[in-house]
């Protein structure tokens, strides 16, 4: 990765945060974007930080236009960013509706929008993006985030297949239940957390959660030449929660 710009959404916390420092680890030159404050996080790595609001094209528009201007190049898109809601879709308001379809599958198609012409300056390069183990399985009471994330598999897939001749890989990293601050948020939010967590964890073979630096291994694999040949896969690292569900 010496020598690399990457690119890494959602890179606040949790997931985002472990494969920013992982790229930074092997050499990168990382970027962050994300909606909240990563300034300390950026300092840490000696990374850029950029607010954006991936649902908003301007932002977007204005994030790649900062790379471009700093860095002239782009070689790796970690998409990271995204959001999850529980609740019946008979108890779900149209705003509900729009802020998670807006980030999860809007934001993909911007962010990856965006980055294609970067990456096809750069002579090609890697888009990785994030899906979910609920994109294969259904749960209940969390059917909008599902499915979009169900559409980011499909997605990628597309992207793929658009853009091998540019010499850009495209892959989607589908984590299980990992302990992020956006787990840890909806744990606590319901009626009996501790209930909720055994539950969680029950859901894995391992029995147990995932931990963010356990999916930006994963990230990293993918978005580095030792994954030369793989494109249009979606992996899981999901703890066996789909070999387990019948």
């Amino acid at each position: 990765m010496k020598g690399k710009v990457v690119l890494v959404t959602g890179a606040a916390s949790g997931i985002g945060a472990a494969c920013a420092r992982r790229f930074a680890e092997h050499g990168a030159t990382v970027v962050l974007a994300d909606r909240n404050n990563s300034d300390d996080l950026a300092r840490e790595l000696d990374a850029l930080a950029i607010k954006v609001d991936v649902r908003d094209e301007v932002s977007v528009a204005r994030l790649y236009s900062i790379i471009n201007e700093r860095h002239s190049r782009l070689d790796v898109l970690a998409h990271l960013a995204g959001v999850a809601q529980r609740g019946l879709i008979t108890a779900f308001s149209v705003t509900d509706w729009d802020t998670v379809v807006d980030t999860n599958l809007k934001g993909t198609f911007l962010c990856c929008r965006g980055a294609i012409p970067l990456l096809r300056k750069s002579g090609g390069g890697a888009i990785v993006t994030i899906g979910s183990e609920l994109a294969y399985v259904a749960e209940q009471n969390i059917s909008v985030y599902s499915a979009t994330k169900a559409a980011v598999v499909h997605f990628t897939r597309c992207l793929a297949n658009d853009h091998g001749a540019d010499g850009i890989r495209v892959n989607c990293v589908c984590p299980g239940p990992v302990q992020t601050p956006m787990l840890e948020r909806g744990i606590k939010d319901s009626p009996d957390p501790a209930l909720t967590r055994r539950r969680t964890e029950q859901t894995t073979i391992l029995g147990r959660l995932g931990q963010p630096t356990e999916i930006a291994n994963v990230v990293y694999f993918l978005a580095s030449d030792e994954a030369s040949f793989i494109t249009g896969s979606a992996i899981l690292a999901d703890g066996g929660v789909t070999s387990k569900a019948t």
